[in-house]
This record gives structure tokens, C-alpha cells and sequence, in this order.
């Protein structure tokens, strides 16, 4: 899981002022990065990142970010019990988010 990145994204003017986010790339993280102006993204390991999901920080539960472009199959693997699993769809989630965001942006998407 080596190739994966990390962080813990700060945020205290959002309802979950704490998330965990996963990256396959340098260039999805830096494009949710300059998307969230005002967010402190912290690089963590995965076994931090795991056991924020699990155990939460400071007494709150940390939920991990962005899973609406996880299909529905992929949804019910998410479980801090195979974080490997986890970790891997949260960044292919993050992936698609980001490929899809860059595709409006030049145009190729319509809604």
C-alpha cells in the first residue's frame, strides 16, 4: 500500500471539520487541495489514517472523505476491518472524482 498517499484534511469551517482521504496521485491531491481553499491537508500513514477511521480523533469520529463515485459493490467493502481493501477504493474513488472534475473543466462532460 506504499504507493498510496495519506493525509487527514483540516477543515473548521465544514460540518466534518476532519476527513480522511486516500490518493493514487500527486495530481488528484493537489487538485482537491486547491479545491478546498482554506483546508490544512496533514500527510499521515496509513496506519494513522486507520486508526482515525477506527478509534476518531480527540473523541470525534473521522470519517473518510469522498466515496459518491464508489459503486454500490464497492461501497459495502468499505470496513476499517480490511483497511487495505479500504484505503485502495477510497483512492480510486478520490481518482474518479478528480478525472471526472478535470473532464468538466475542459468541456468533455455535460450535465
Amino acid at each position: 500500500m506504499s504507493e498510496l498517499q495519506f493525509y487527514i484534511r483540516h477543515q473548521t469551517n465544514f460540518l466534518q471539520n476532519k476527513f480522511i482521504l486516500v490518493f493514487k496521485s500527486d495530481q488528484a491531491r493537489k487538485y482537491f487541495q486547491n479545491t478546498l481553499p482554506g483546508s490544512h491537508f496533514e500527510k499521515v500513514s496509513s496506519e494513522i489514517a486507520e486508526n482515525a477511521a477506527r478509534i476518531g480523533i480527540d473523541g470525534k469520529t473521522v470519517p473518510y472523505g469522498y466515496t459518491l463515485k464508489l459503486t454500490k459493490d464497492e461501497m459495502t467493502q468499505l470496513s476499517t476491518a480490511n483497511w487495505e481493501v479500504t484505503a485502495r477504493l477510497l483512492a480510486e474513488g478520490n481518482e474518479r472524482l478528480y478525472r471526472q472534475a478535470k473532464q468538466k473543466q475542459a468541456g468533455g462532460m455535460k450535465e
